[in-house]
């Protein structure tokens, strides 16, 4: 679909001229219904953008969840940040002074990576489904925490904590 757009007919579109850093696709977070979302660790900051409620049966089943990722991947591409952040359904800005630390769990022999913000309030937390290379997203990540001081680290395992995922629960 987006072969098809010129995409030099959205330059005089007004911008944020938010640079973006680090860029992590495709993360689910919740347990009835998941929510899809985007990670930007940009130059202002960290913007989570949620934009996709999938229930089981008519989100998973019927591969809702691939369609919104891919549909969101493609604005992005086409448009930026500054389309994507508009099209989600909630936007969440970290300054990235209380960021206390970033987690890639590499999911283990079993699992799924998960990616794990800790700040100075909630944790938030997000299973990464695309085919996320651990390597080179931590290696991104890592370039904007040494621009912006904090720590992310590779963690072995599934990344499950029922004591945090507990805690998270309660404060959202």
């Amino acid at each position: 679909m987006s072969e098809n757009i010129d995409s030099d007919a959205f330059d005089d579109l007004p911008s944020t001229d938010i640079e973006v850093e680090a860029h992590v696709h495709f993360g689910m977070t919740g347990s009835f219904p998941l929510r899809i979302a985007e990670l930007f660790f940009a130059s202002d900051g960290l913007h989570i953008v949620e934009y996709a409620y999938i229930t089981p049966l008519f989100g998973l089943g019927t591969r809702k969840h691939k369609r919104e990722a891919k549909t969101m991947r493609s604005i992005y591409d086409v448009h930026g940040l500054d389309e994507v952040l508009l099209h989600g359904d909630s936007v969440t800005w970290l300054n990235y002074d209380t960021l206390d630390r970033i987690a890639v769990h590499d999911g283990g022999w079993m699992g799924r990576p998960k990616i794990t913000i800790s700040t100075d309030g909630p944790t938030y937390a997000y299973r990464l489904h695309g085919d996320p290379d651990t390597e080179s997203l931590i290696a991104d990540i890592d370039d904007s925490a040494e621009r912006h001081g904090f720590s992310v680290e590779l963690v072995s395992g599934v990344g499950f904590a029922p004591r945090e995922n507990i805690r998270q629960f309660f404060s959202r």
